[in-house]
């Protein structure tokens, strides 16, 4: 947030310690990031920057700063968010790849920008989905949200409207640099990453899946949030995790959404 209003112009920018939950202690109001200056796409209260001028670099700011900050690897406690898109097996086995191809740009455009806008930072993008990570839990479910709500109006779609899974937890990540000095990339790694690429296929398409640690940390830093995860199952066992089981809750597909459904051949 600090470097946005630095890049908008402005001159004495402060950084509270403590994030959301440090503004919160100070009675501070709170509320969303409604996109850049540059202009928004306002949609079901939701709302993302618009795309930039310039060409974005290809290492992650986030991942930047921490190695500003002391190098890399480094341990930090990160919100993961796993999105992909439902059904684009069908999608591609019924359309040219040149048209899936667009459907997916337009997509991680979308995802990106929000991303972004709820200062987190996507790690990379494989296939029809994409790795997100965010300091902030409360920033990391407002961008699932947007999502959500963003592809429920419409956002992304031509003939074809597009459905996505999203899945939202958080833990101790290392955050380093793999590959070789012919090319290299960012890696995250931890627990809470491995569970979030479970969970992703648990919910349904155009729902919201989140560890109950993530819920807990809602109810104490934006509860407004919270309230809108119903619990899903209280002992989820995690495929391929040796037994390990987490509490899962949901916000289910909006009821918006089912005017952009996918077809039933579309459906993953």
């Amino acid at each position: 947030m600090a470097r946005w209003l630095a890049g908008q112009g402005f001159e004495r920018v402060s950084i509270l310690e403590g994030g959301i939950a440090g503004w919160r202690a100070t009675g501070l109001p709170v509320a969303s990031l409604r996109g850049a200056a540059r202009g928004t796409v306002e949609c079901a209260g939701a709302a993302a920057p618009a795309v930039a001028e310039e060409p974005a670099p290809f290492l992650p700011s986030l991942a930047a700063r921490y190695l500003l900050d002391g190098g890399l690897p480094a341990r930090r406690r990160l919100t993961t968010l796993f999105v992909d898109i439902a059904g684009s097996t069908r999608l591609l086995a019924h359309h040219p790849p040149e048209r899936v191809l667009g459907v997916v740009q337009r997509f991680m455009q979308l995802v990106t920008e929000v991303a972004l806008a709820y200062c987190g930072d996507v790690k990379d993008f494989e296939g029809d989905g994409a790795l997100l990570y965010f300091e902030s839990p409360a920033e990391a479910a407002q961008a699932a949200l947007a999502i959500q709500a963003s592809l429920a109006c419409g956002a992304c779609a031509d003939e074809n409207p597009v459905q996505a899974r999203v899945s939202l937890t958080v833990g101790d990540v290392v955050v380093g640099v793999i590959g070789s000095t012919m090319r290299q990339a960012i890696a995250l790694v931890g627990p809470s990453v491995s569970v979030g690429a479970r969970m992703l296929k648990q919910v349904s398409p155009g729902g919201i899946i989140a560890s109950g640690e993530v819920v807990e940390v809602l109810r104490a830093e934006a509860p407004e949030i919270a309230v809108q995860f119903q619990l899903l199952d209280p002992a989820f066992e995690v495929p391929g995790l040796d037994g390990m089981t987490v509490p899962t809750y949901v916000v289910p597909r909006e009821p918006a959404a089912t005017a952009g459904a996918l077809t039933s051949e579309q459906r993953g």
